[in-house]
C-alpha cells in the first residue's frame, strides 16, 4: 500500500469514528401549544395549567450512583405558548434545604439547596448549554456551559460560567409532599436557529441532599451519562419540539443614574475632606438583529463594582493578582474569549467611555467583535519571575473572534486582539486553537498566538528590569513574540490521562490578557484515577499524580516537581483533598532552590442542614519572593469559612485567612499575618436584600465596611443604595491607637431595562 492509500485509509478511520462518536439516540417530544392566560406563575403547579403537557421522570441518578433508579421521585411538565417555554418542576421530597437568596448566587450550588434546572442546546451542535437553575423558593441562577478546557479547576471544571444574566421568571414553594418550581422563558431571552419552527436538546436535573444515605448529595438527570465519553456536551437524550412560535427580536434600553461622594484625609487631626457629590448617566442599548445576530453599545457605561472582591493575599506573590470579573456588559456572551493561554482578561478593559458588542451564531459558526476606549489602560508587563504594572491613559481596544463548528467533535477558531495607545504605540495579537475530539475517549486542543507590539513612550512604569534584550519601561521599543498552548488528553469513567504543553516566548504580551509570565517551555504529564463507589461510608475516590518540567529559552533547566493528589467523598456531603508536592528545582531569579516538599489539605462538609464548614491547611518550605534576596523558609497557611443559614432570608459567613513564612535559621518572620470577614445578609425576597461585609486585613493594618441595600428584580434592572468606609491607624502625623476612617464613601445607582 502506497503513502497516499495510507492517508485515505487514515482520513477514512478518522471521519467514521468521529460520525460513529457523533451519533446517540434521541427521544423526540412534540410539545403541546397553550394560550399564554392560562398560565400564571405563582410556584403552584395546577391541574388546569399542566394539562396536555409533556411529562418528564426524572429519574436517573447520575451522582453519586451512576445510572441507577432516583430514590426520590421528581417530575418535569413542559409546554410553549407563542412567545415562551413553560418548564414545571414536582419534587417529592422526605425534606427541603433551601433559602431565600438573590440572583445569581452560588449558594445554590455551594450549599446543597434543593434545586431544579434545565439545561439546553439550542443549536443541537454541542458548542454551548443554556443552564437555567431555581431552588426551592424560586431563587434564580443560570449559566452557560461550553466544553471545558486547559487546566479545569474551580467553578469552571465542567465548563459552566455563571454570569450569562438570562431574562427568565421562576417561582417555588415548600409542600407537604416537597416542593414545586415553575419556570417561564421567554423566547425573546436566548439565541436559537431563525426560524419559527424549533428543535432544541435538552436535560432537566434535579439536585438533593438524600437523608437515608447519610446526608449524601444527589444529582438526577433525564438524561444517561457515559462516563467515558469524552464529549460531556453530546450527551443531551430527548429534544424538543416547538411549531410555529412567534419571533420576537427585543429592542432593550438600559438607562442608568448614579452617584457618590469620597471623603479622605492623610492626617489624623485633619478633618475628612469630602468631594462635592458627582452625578454620572449613561445608556445602554441591545439589539436582535435576527434571533442570532445580537448588537449591544453602551455610552458613558457604569461598570464600577458594587460586590467587594473577597481580598486574596499577595504578600508573597510576584506577579499581579487575577480577580474575577463581576461587570455584566464582560459577562455576557462572551465564553469563546475564554483561553488557556489568558491572552484576553476582561479587566485591561478598564474605564471605557464606549463599549460595543455584536455576537453572530449563524449554522455551526460563532462570530464576536467587541470594541471600546478605555480612559484609564492598566499595563501589565511580564518577564520569566515576574510581572510590572501601571496605569496609562485612553486607548482604543478592540477584539474580533471566529468560531467554526464543524461537528460536536470538532472546531477551529480565529483571534485577532488590538489595543492601541493615544501616546503612541499598539499591541496586536492575532491566533488561531483548535479544540478535537475522536475515539470517544480522546481529545487534543491547542492554541497559537503570535503577537506584534511597539510600546507608548511614557512613564507608567519604573523599574530597571528586562526582558529578553528589551527594558520593562515604555520607552519605545518595538518586538515580536509567540505562544503555544497544546493538550492531549484522555478520560474514561476511571482513568484520566494529561499531556501539556505550555510554550511562550520572552517577547510575548498580550496588553488585552492577564500574561504575568514568559520565557518558558513547560511540559506536564498527569494520571488520574477515580472509582466511583457508592458505598454508605465512601462514595468517591481519585488518586492522581503530575510530573512538571520547565526550562527558559536559552534552554536552562528552571523547575521541576511531582505532585500527587487523593480526593475522598463521603457522608455529609464531605470531600477531602490532600496534595502533595516535592520540588526537585525551584528558581527563582539568580538562586536555586532544591529538594523540598509541602503539604495541603481542604476539607468541606455539612454537619448540620444550617452550616457549611470549608477549611484548608497547608505546610511546607516556600520561597520568600519579595525579598531583596529570595530566600527559602517555612510556611504555614490556615483558612476557615464558617457559612450559617439561620433563617429563609438570614445567613452569616464569617471567614479567616491566615498566612506565616518563617526564616529557617531564626524565629523571625518574612511575613506573618491574617485577613478576617465577615458577611451578613437579610434576603426579604429573591429580588431585595440588604447586606453588611466588614475584613480587617493584618497585613496593612486596616479596617473595611460596606453596607448595601439592593432590589434587582431582573437580570438587569438594578438599584444599589451603599458606602465604604477604609479605616487605619496609621496617619502621616500621628499613630493613633484606635481606628479611624481615612476614606469613606457613599454610593446610589439606579439602573431600569426598558423592554420594547
Amino acid at each position: 500500500m502506497n503513502r497516499k492509500s495510507y492517508r485515505e485509509l487514515f482520513v477514512l478511520v478518522f471521519l467514521t469514528s468521529t460520525f460513529l462518536n457523533s451519533y446517540s439516540q434521541i427521544r423526540s417530544h412534540v410539545l403541546y401549544k397553550k394560550d399564554s392566560n392560562q398560565i400564571n406563575i405563582d410556584g403552584v403547579i395546577t391541574n388546569k395549567e399542566i394539562e396536555n403537557s409533556k411529562v418528564f421522570d426524572i429519574n436517573n441518578e447520575t451522582s453519586p450512583g451512576y445510572n441507577i433508579p432516583s430514590k426520590y421521585k421528581t417530575l418535569g411538565y413542559m409546554f410553549y405558548t407563542n412567545k415562551f417555554l413553560y418548564v414545571g418542576f414536582r419534587a417529592y421530597r422526605d425534606q427541603v434545604k433551601t433559602s431565600v437568596l438573590p440572583r445569581d448566587d452560588v449558594k445554590i450550588y455551594t450549599s446543597s439547596q434543593d434545586m431544579v434546572s434545565i439545561h439546553i442546546d439550542t443549536f443541537g451542535d454541542a458548542r454551548n448549554w443554556v443552564g437555567l437553575v431555581a431552588n426551592a423558593l424560586g431563587s434564580q441562577l443560570d449559566g452557560s456551559r461550553i466544553e471545558p478546557r486547559g487546566v479545569q479547576q474551580g467553578p469552571g471544571a465542567g465548563g459552566w460560567s455563571l454570569e450569562s444574566n438570562y431574562d427568565f421568571e421562576t417561582s417555588g414553594r415548600v409542600t407537604d409532599f416537597g416542593y414545586e418550581v415553575e419556570f417561564k422563558i421567554p423566547f425573546s431571552s436566548i439565541s436559537f436557529p431563525n426560524s419559527k419552527n424549533q428543535k432544541w436538546k435538552i436535560r432537566l436535573n434535579t439536585r438533593y441532599i438524600e437523608k437515608n444515605r447519610q446526608g449524601v448529595y444527589v444529582e438526577s438527570n433525564t438524561s444517561r451519562l457515559d462516563r467515558d465519553n469524552a464529549c460531556k456536551l453530546c450527551q443531551l437524550d430527548d429534544e424538543i419540539i416547538m411549531n410555529d412560535i412567534e419571533i420576537e427580536k427585543s429592542f432593550n434600553l438600559l438607562p442608568y443614574l448614579s452617584s457618590n461622594i469620597i471623603g479622605s484625609r492623610d492626617n489624623y487631626n485633619e478633618k475628612l475632606d469630602y468631594t462635592n457629590p458627582e452625578l454620572n448617566y449613561g445608556l445602554g442599548l441591545n439589539i436582535d438583529i435576527t434571533k442570532n445576530v445580537s448588537f449591544e453599545a453602551t455610552l458613558n457605561p457604569d461598570f464600577s463594582q458594587v460586590e467587594a472582591d473577597v481580598t486574596q493575599i499577595d504578600v508573597n506573590s510576584p506577579t499581579a493578582l487575577n480577580y474575577p470579573e463581576q461587570r455584566p456588559f464582560f459577562n455576557r456572551g462572551i465564553r469563546s474569549l475564554d483561553f488557556s493561554l489568558d491572552v484576553f482578561y476582561s479587566r485591561s478593559i478598564n474605564n471605557p467611555v464606549f463599549a460595543s458588542k455584536l455576537i453572530a451564531q449563524p449554522s455551526k459558526s460563532k462570530i464576536l467583535i467587541l470594541t471600546a476606549i478605555d480612559e484609564d489602560t492598566p499595563i501589565l508587563v511580564p518577564t520569566k519571575y515576574k510581572s510590572f504594572s501601571g496605569v496609562g491613559s485612553k486607548s482604543f481596544n478592540n477584539i474580533i473572534r471566529y468560531q467554526n463548528v464543524i461537528n460536536q467533535n470538532a472546531e477551529i477558531g480565529l483571534t485577532s486582539l488590538y489595543k492601541k495607545f493615544n501616546e503612541g504605540g499598539f499591541n496586536n495579537v492575532i491566533g488561531t486553537d483548535g479544540l478535537f475530539t475522536f475515539s470517544k475517549f480522546w481529545k487534543l486542543e491547542y492554541e497559537l498566538f503570535y503577537n506584534s507590539s511597539k510600546e507608548s513612550i511614557a512613564e507608567w512604569i519604573d523599574t530597571d528590569e528586562k526582558f529578553s534584550n528589551y527594558t520593562v519601561n515604555l520607552d519605545g521599543e518595538s518586538f515580536n513574540g509567540s505562544a503555544l498552548y497544546t493538550t492531549l488528553r484522555r478520560d474514561t469513567e476511571n482513568w484520566s490521562t494529561r499531556i501539556r504543553y505550555f510554550d511562550i516566548s520572552p517577547e510575548f504580551r498580550s496588553d488585552l490578557g492577564f500574561i504575568v509570565e514568559n520565557n518558558l517551555k513547560r511540559i506536564s504529564f498527569f494520571q488520574g484515577y477515580t472509582n466511583y463507589l457508592n458505598e454508605d461510608l465512601i462514595k468517591r475516590l481519585s488518586l492522581s499524580s503530575r510530573y512538571e518540567l520547565e526550562y527558559d529559552y536559552s534552554n536552562k533547566y528552571t523547575d521541576s516537581k511531582i505532585e500527587g493528589y487523593f480526593t475522598i467523598a463521603s457522608v455529609l456531603d464531605s470531600t477531602l483533598f490532600y496534595n502533595y508536592e516535592y520540588n526537585f528545582l525551584n528558581s527563582y531569579l539568580d538562586k536555586e532552590f532544591r529538594n523540598y516538599d509541602n503539604h495541603r489539605f481542604t476539607l468541606n462538609f455539612k454537619p448540620f442542614k444550617f452550616v457549611d464548614f470549608i477549611s484548608g491547611f497547608s505546610f511546607g518550605k516556600d520561597i520568600a519572593f519579595r525579598e531583596e534576596i529570595p530566600d527559602l523558609g517555612q510556611r504555614l497557611n490556615y483558612n476557615l469559612t464558617l457559612d450559617f443559614t439561620l433563617t429563609d432570608n438570614f445567613s452569616i459567613k464569617p471567614s479567616i485567612n491566615y498566612s506565616k513564612l518563617r526564616k529557617l535559621q531564626s524565629d523571625e518572620y518574612f511575613f506573618n499575618g491574617y485577613i478576617s470577614r465577615l458577611d451578613l445578609r437579610y434576603q426579604f425576597t429573591p429580588f431585595l436584600g440588604v447586606r453588611f461585609i466588614s475584613e480587617y486585613n493584618n497585613f496593612s493594618e486596616e479596617l473595611f465596611f460596606q453596607p448595601l441595600i439592593s432590589w434587582r428584580p431582573n437580570a438587569d434592572t438594578i438599584f444599589y443604595l451603599g458606602g465604604n468606609q477604609n479605616m487605619v491607624n496609621e496617619f502621616l502625623d500621628y499613630n493613633s491607637p484606635h481606628y479611624r476612617a481615612n476614606n469613606t464613601q457613599l454610593f446610589l445607582k439606579f439602573q431600569y431595562l426598558i423592554k420594547s
